[in-house]
């Protein structure tokens, strides 16, 4: 006997490395338990894994290193993994209750949608997750986990929500927070294909001629800011400048957010000091280094026609009240009373498992 447990103990602190411990003894058949709810122990496994491609989009974690190395909000990376996928499983019980307190559980219909909806992405889902998870927990984990949230969320603060947000609020929130402007914009670096002559020329810019394009760029922006010229008309000039045949005015509505994410930084910069109507020629820098010609337009002018737009007044909703939502979901999942976790069985899973730290292409070259 002695032996033998020993040789379980070996074992445990082998697989245990490796993220796993069939040598323990904890129940596997469910994670969490609420009256007569029991989710199985997979809904649980599924929630992990996501919470460790969660953590990798922290603020302040780095890439280039191991994240299991790291540190979240003062805890160990795996401390906070294991932290959210259990606050993740609360959640789906705290939907649930949610839904069936205002007497809207998801209907035949809905439940079809989740299943569905987890079909279409269980193929990518990895095996070393798979091994654990069956497609009846992945169902609960994903697909019953969205549809439950996308409904309270709507029953919240949709029409005849609870907390139903109003079209002038939904206005205010668009003006506040979007965009409306026209831009032209040119390299300063490189010329177009439609100005090169033939296959072997150069595409690098001589200082001369970044300086010419610097020039023209300005003179478009004072011409139209002294009722000279149009930006329409600027932007044909240069389209003959380069010999294209493409329309080179560009007009744009995005979120704050958005710019920030996918235009370089001076763009945002400038449209929060223009007034509306202002023209302006700035170099941008980044990846689209440059020189741009751009027009701020009223906000309010696209407001009406944007919320008419189906599918716009949604998109909107989410992004007022997602992160209210969220944290509201996150602190009632929380204060939930009569939840047991299978902590256990949780503690048999670990990060390494699912996690494989790839140093990027970058990194190695630099070593």
């Amino acid at each position: 006997m002695k032996i033998k447990t020993k040789l379980c103990a070996l074992l445990l602190a082998v697989l245990t490395a490796f993220g796993a411990a069939s040598c323990s003894t904890a129940d596997q058949s469910w994670s969490a338990k609420m009256g007569d709810e029991s989710l199985p122990v997979g809904v649980y496994v599924y929630l992990f894994n996501a919470a460790i491609s969660a953590a990798e989009q922290e603020e302040g974690v780095d890439s280039s290193v191991s994240l299991l190395d790291q540190q979240i909000d003062g805890m160990s990376a795996e401390e906070w993994i294991r932290q959210r996928a259990e606050s993740s499983v609360r959640e789906i019980l705290y939907l649930r209750r949610q839904l069936d307190e205002l007497g809207i559980p998801l209907t035949e219909d809905e439940q079809e949608s989740a299943e569905s909806m987890a079909a279409s992405m269980w193929g990518y889902i990895p095996d070393s997750v798979k091994k654990y998870v069956s497609q009846d927990s992945f169902v609960i984990a994903y697909g019953e986990y969205n549809v439950m949230y996308a409904k309270l969320f709507e029953a919240i603060y949709g029409e005849g929500g609870s907390q139903a947000v109003s079209d002038d609020e939904l206005k205010a929130y668009f003006e506040d927070t979007y965009y409306d402007f026209d831009y032209i914009f040119s390299s300063l670096a490189y010329k177009e294909d439609t100005e090169l002559e033939d296959e072997e020329e150069d595409t690098a810019m001589t200082e001369e001629e970044t300086a010419a394009r610097r020039e023209l760029f300005e003179g478009y922006a004072e011409q139209i800011t002294a009722g000279e010229l149009t930006l329409e008309d600027a932007a044909e000039d240069f389209k003959a400048v380069i010999g294209s045949e493409d329309d080179e005015l560009k007009s744009e509505l995005y979120s704050g957010e958005y710019l920030d994410s996918y235009f370089p930084s001076e763009i945002h910069t400038n449209l929060d000091e223009m007034a509306d109507g202002e023209v302006r020629a700035f170099e941008v820098t980044g990846l689209s280094s440059g020189i741009v010609v751009l027009r701020k337009n009223a906000i309010s002018d696209a407001a009406d026609e944007y919320l008419e737009t189906e599918g716009n007044r949604d998109s909107l909703l989410s992004s007022m009240k997602a992160e209210e939502f969220y944290d509201s979901v996150e602190a009632g999942a929380a204060a939930l009373e009569g939840v047991t976790l299978n902590t256990e069985a949780f503690a048999t899973y670990h990060a390494s498992e699912f996690y494989t730290f790839t140093p990027s292409s970058t990194d190695s070259s630099e070593e």
